[in-house]
């Protein structure tokens, strides 16, 4: 009987013991997680930080799931080597496991930049990947008074909006130019420059923290690049991950900006598959390699990763960027090919800085294939599905460039048969520019 051995308990791992029980009830699997559990999602870990959920509400699965699935959970156990030619990995535990079958689905980890003073290992200064890391900073956040947060990316603006809503005046510093960098572009960016100046939050964008200084073991101060000096008792380093794979060094798997996968999640060794944070895929509207370490990718590369594994040869279509968020209330939503290069596309967008609204959409060759939605994202749904599948539907571009669409009116003609139909917009319009 064959034996399957998944490397991680999150999203990606979880989904690949779905994929392959959904069609292998008898196979045995063992699946490895380096934490003590509960299983949980990180994506609940700033939610548990903003007072939307208890502890309880980071859970990702019951406690029985493992049991269901007939599946084995090593709690507390991280591979440390795998022998590719003898299909074998050792535990962190001392056991040595064979597979016939190994997924790499161990997430990354959070990276520190080299900033002085971070070598001092001082007192109050987190990261936020993990449960333990987003219980540490609730226990710390009852003593804060002067909380900084490096980075503004989706983790970092995430734990800036969580900070903000329980009344803490943070100070939020990202050495790109603007917020979010990754997921909204620079227009789109200043309207929630605003709202967190607005709050009594400090942003600062386009500079680098210099020194971390500490006094007595703890962190006092930040000072940036520029000469400004922040005091800090609570700081969160949100500066970017890297992929868990020290264990697959000597496989032979090939690595770049991640672990170099093919259609289906398996890498340049048989018998060894990726998924999720540490997954290189192909980008599905550009072609190009990436690394999509988002939730919804995760889920879909485990599923595919599982069947696969299981001997049903399945192609995952690729990975598509997708992000939502909101902060002090203001939602976002950027999906697809958002930020293409110039020339290379058609981009229409609508701004409306005194409601906080901005739509950007971006368009080849009359195809939906990207989209920012800052203020009102409810039609990010339909667009996404617009995007995945390559499809406008029944509708033309010159109907989704007037406004936010009536998608019930989509549906309907949709099942009416009549492509190409007029589609009512909605009340809310301003002009393009």
């Amino acid at each position: 009987m064959a034996h399957h051995v998944i490397v991680g308990a999150s999203a990606a791992g979880c989904r690949a013991l779905d994929g392959i029980r959904s069609v292998d009830p008898r196979c045995e699997i063992t699946v490895l997680s380096k934490e003590p559990g509960p299983l949980y999602s990180r994506v609940g870990l700033t939610h548990f930080l903003d007072g939307t959920v208890k502890v309880e509400g980071m859970n990702m699965r019951d406690e029985q799931y493992f049991d269901r699935m007939n599946a084995r959970i090593l709690w507390g156990a991280s591979p440390t080597t795998v022998d590719a030619q003898a299909r074998t990995v050792t535990l962190s535990t001392g056991q040595t496991l064979k597979y016939d079958a190994l997924l790499s689905a161990s997430g990354s980890h959070a990276l520190i930049p080299p900033i002085k003073g971070t070598e001092r290992k001082l007192r109050e200064i987190y990261t936020c990947i993990t449960r333990e890391d987003a219980l540490a900073i609730d226990r710390a956040i009852k003593a804060a008074k002067h909380p900084v947060v490096i980075g503004a990316g989706l983790i970092g603006i995430q734990v800036v909006d969580a900070f903000a809503k329980r009344k803490l005046k943070v100070v939020v510093i990202e050495r790109l130019a603007h917020l979010m960098p990754l997921m909204v572009d620079a227009t789109g960016a200043k309207l929630f420059h605003a709202a967190l100046q607005e709050a009594g939050c400090a942003v600062r964008t386009g500079v680098s923290a210099s020194e971390i200084v500490g006094k007595s073991g703890a962190v006092t101060a930040v000072k940036l690049e520029n000469g400004e000096e922040f005091p800090c008792d609570l700081l969160v380093m949100a500066a970017g991950v890297a992929p868990n794979i020290d264990y697959l060094e000597g496989t032979g798997v090939q690595v770049n900006r991640g672990v170099v996968v093919d259609a289906h999640q398996q890498t340049s060794v048989p018998g060894i598959y990726a998924a999720g944070d540490v997954a290189e895929t192909t980008d599905m509207l550009t072609g190009e390699r990436v690394v999509n370490a988002i939730w919804p990718e995760a889920l879909n590369q485990g599923w595919f990763a599982g069947l696969n594994m299981a001997g049903v040869r399945t192609a995952y279509e690729g990975s598509m960027a997708m992000n939502t968020t909101s902060v002090l209330g203001l939602p976002v939503a950027s999906l697809g090919l958002w930020n293409p290069d110039l020339g290379s596309a058609e981009v229409h967008q609508v701004l409306d800085e005194r409601r906080r609204y901005y739509r950007k959409l971006v368009f080849r060759d009359g195809q939906i294939v990207g989209a920012v939605l800052v203020g009102k994202i409810e039609e990010s749904g339909p667009l996404h599905n617009m995007i995945r599948t390559r499809t406008m539907f029944s509708l033309k571009k010159e109907d989704l460039i007037a406004a936010p669409v009536m998608w019930s009116h989509v549906l309907h003609a949709n099942d009416q048969g009549k492509p190409g139909k007029r589609i009512p917009v909605a009340p809310y319009q301003t002009t393009a520019r």
